[in-house]
This record gives structure tokens, sequence and C-alpha cells, in this order.
């Protein structure tokens, strides 16, 4: 069962929705440098407009489960699926609920070959990431 979590309310930083929705790297560092709710705002306002739906959620990271290698190659295949059908963003509750099974190692890994092969792919992934270690960061913050 993913654990979904709306999207937050509230007015997203607007010269960091820019920067974001024009693909801009360092926009990523920048919201993480910020940790507030205008910069999640701003994060998830980009997702949305890239997946065309302004209805997603998103995925509530925390909880445990067992990480083995059969749940990591599981989730490895589903994400490149999705990225090989340019469906990332299409549901980002369950790509974040993937990549949440990857661990840092094969993660960064997987990140690496997305910069290799696909950029676009490579920012929403980033995107997705992102928006995970801000929900964390907000959280603990509220």
């Amino acid at each position: 069962m993913i654990r979904r979590r709306e999207r937050i309310r509230g007015k997203p930083d607007q010269g960091l929705l820019n920067s974001l929705k024009s693909g801009d790297q360092n926009a990523l560092a920048l919201a993480m440098a910020m940790k507030n709710k205008p910069a999640l705002a701003a994060v998830e306002e980009t997702i949305a407009l890239y997946a065309g739906n302004p209805q997603i959620t998103f995925f509530q990271p925390g909880g445990l489960f067992v990480k083995d290698t059969l749940t990591t190659n599981d989730a490895v295949d589903e994400l490149e699926r999705l990225v090989n059908t340019n469906q990332l963003l299409t549901d980002p509750a369950y790509s974040q609920y993937c990549i949440s099974r990857l661990g840092r190692e094969v993660g960064n890994i997987f990140l690496q070959e997305l910069y290799r092969t696909n950029s676009q792919a490579c920012y929403d992934y980033q995107l997705l990431g992102i928006h995970m270690q801000l929900v964390i960061l907000i959280d603990k913050l509220i």
C-alpha cells in the first residue's frame, strides 16, 4: 500500500518555480537550501505542470520495509519501464515509492545512468527525490 500525500497548501516561491520550470539544475539545490513550504510548493507545482495534472498526489516518506535484492531489482525494473514509456511523472506517488525502494547506492547509480541517457528523465527523477527530501525536512520543522 502506497502512502499518499496531497499537494501542500500554500503559494510557491515564484522565482524558484520559474527556475525549476525552465529545468535549471541550480534550482534543485536552491530548493533544498530554502527547505520551506514555498520551496516545496514550487517543486510540487513544477511536477504537476510537467505531468500535466494538477490533481497528482505524492508519496509520504517514512515507515519501514524489508530491503532485499528482489525489492530493489523490482523497483529498478519498474522505474526503467516508467522512464522508457515517459511516465515517470504520471503518478508521482508511485514513482517515489519505487525510488524509495532503491536505497542510496542503487539510487545514485540509477541517477547517473539517467544523466548519461535521458536528461529530461534525470531532471524529473531529481525533482521527485528533492520533493521527498523536502517533505521530510519540512515535516520536522512543523
